[in-house]
This record gives C-alpha cells, sequence and structure tokens, in this order.
C-alpha cells in the first residue's frame, strides 16, 4: 500500500475546515470530504468556494481522495426518487471530475436477490456506471447492506471498470456478514477501503460501530487479504459512533501504523 493513511471526515463530528485541519494535525495524508450535504454540497459550494477548498486542502499537504455521496434514507431503493437521487448523485460526480478527486462513494440501499430482480438496481448501476465513464471519474459503492456476492454479481451484469466497490468491514460485520470472506468476490472491484470495526449482531443484540482493534475485525487479516486482493489504495479510518472522536482516531491510526509496520 502506498504512504500515508486516509480519514473520512466525518468521522471528526467538526464543520468542514476545523475536520481538514484535525486530520492533517492527526497525520493523515487522505482525506474523503462528504458532499451530499452541508457546504461541499455542489449547490452550496460556488466557484470561489471550490477554489478555497482546494488551496486549504493542498495547503496543508493533504490530497482530497474521494468525496462522500452517500444520500442516506432509502438511498437508490424507492422507485419514486430514483431520479431525483440520481440527479443529486450526478452533480456530486461532476463537481468531483472538476475538483480533479479520482472516486465518489454511494450507496445503493439494502441490497439483496429481490431488489436486484425488481430491475430497478441494475438501471441504476447502468447509469451510474455510464456517468462514472463520461466523466472519468470513479464511482464506488459502499457494502453495507449488501451480501458482498448478490453486489458482485451485480457488477457484473454492467461490467464497467469505473464502477467499483468502497469495502466497509464494520457495516459487513453489522449486518450480519463475514467481512473478510467477502473480498473475495469484490477482489477486481474494490477501490476505497475502511479501517472500521464492529461487533456483529445477535437475535437478542443489535451489532454495533466499536473503536478499531475493539471489535470483531481481525485488522492484520484484513489488510492482509486487501493486499493479496490488489487493493493498492490506502486504508481510510472512519468512526460514525463516538464520543471521543479526535482520540480514537488517533489511537486507530497508531494501531493501524503499527500493523501496517
Amino acid at each position: 500500500m502506498p504512504g500515508g493513511l486516509g480519514v473520512v471526515l466525518d468521522s471528526f463530528g467538526q464543520p468542514m475546515k476545523e475536520a481538514i485541519e484535525s486530520a492533517a494535525r492527526l497525520g493523515f495524508r487522505r482525506i474523503e470530504l462528504p458532499a451530499a450535504s452541508g457546504p461541499v454540497e455542489p449547490s452550496e459550494l460556488g466557484r470561489t468556494g471550490r477554489r478555497h477548498l482546494l488551496r486549504l486542502v493542498r495547503g496543508l499537504g493533504l490530497e482530497l481522495s474521494a468525496l462522500g455521496g452517500d444520500l442516506g434514507g432509502n438511498r437508490f431503493m424507492d422507485g419514486s426518487r430514483v431520479e431525483e437521487r440520481l440527479d443529486r448523485t450526478r452533480a456530486i460526480v461532476e463537481l468531483a471530475a472538476e475538483l480533479r478527486v479520482p472516486i465518489v462513494t454511494t450507496h445503493l440501499g439494502r441490497l439483496d436477490e429481490r431488489a436486484v430482480e425488481r430491475g430497478l438496481l441494475a438501471e441504476v448501476t447502468q447509469q451510474l456506471a455510464d456517468l462514472a465513464d463520461r466523466t472519468g471519474t470513479f464511482v464506488a459503492l459502499e457494502t453495507g447492506g449488501a451480501d458482498p456476492a448478490t453486489l458482485a454479481g451485480l457488477l457484473g451484469r454492467v461490467n464497467a471498470p469505473a464502477l467499483g466497490v468502497c469495502y466497509d468491514p464494520a457495516s459487513l460485520l453489522i449486518e450480519g456478514f463475514e467481512p473478510l470472506a467477502g473480498i473475495e468476490p469484490l477482489a477486481s472491484s474494490i477501490l476505497i477501503a475502511r479501517a472500521r470495526d464492529a461487533v456483529a449482531g445477535s437475535p437478542r443484540h443489535a451489532g454495533r460501530e466499536v473503536a478499531l482493534g475493539a471489535g470483531q475485525l481481525d485488522l492484520p487479516e484484513y489488510l492482509a487479504a486487501l493486499d493479496q486482493a490488489g487493493y493498492r489504495n490506502v486504508p481510510f479510518i472512519r468512526r460514525t459512533e463516538s464520543e471521543h472522536p479526535l482520540a480514537d482516531l488517533a489511537e486507530a491510526k497508531r494501531r493501524l501504523e503499527s500493523v501496517i509496520r
């Protein structure tokens, strides 16, 4: 894997500028910046704002590696809202192309064989692939809510090199999937991988995110499996449920670096 580590900026729970500065202060080198809402949403970020954003990121020695385009809610599962959500995603991908950000991450929603058979997701996936091809920007579909084999099958139908996967082991654990086993069917499609841990759910307790190293993810085995799969990007640390995000992210970075070395 290349040098440096990545972080998803919404992990900090801070306004955009402060989060970018925190990432630099903790020694991260690559960042994923949420763009589905807030100040980086395409309709909110004008030409001047775009120039200032790039100047800030580069001035702190950071690389803007991805934009986050997860729209939340039912994502693309509600047929009545698909066109509106494709339009919002299109604006994010076009923003990424303008800023020369190589990857946009997004989430299709709960993906199972029944949802695939309805045909809507195949159509959505094809449109995302066409958009990625047209702009020269990679679109990475998050693994949460999907059996990795089902997602691999959907990607195989489209067969578009610019469409791939954002691999999140914690979301797979929470949904009851084995995160290491899921890498193999998606091996050729992983564009960006999270470093995120969780405790799997049970009939009595829901799964939940925990600090990296405190859950059921075997971190050394996970990184080795990514390497075996040909993943050459850096891991991107993410926390979504933390009372002390700065301390947790610093510790996660330390732990990840100790394994990589």
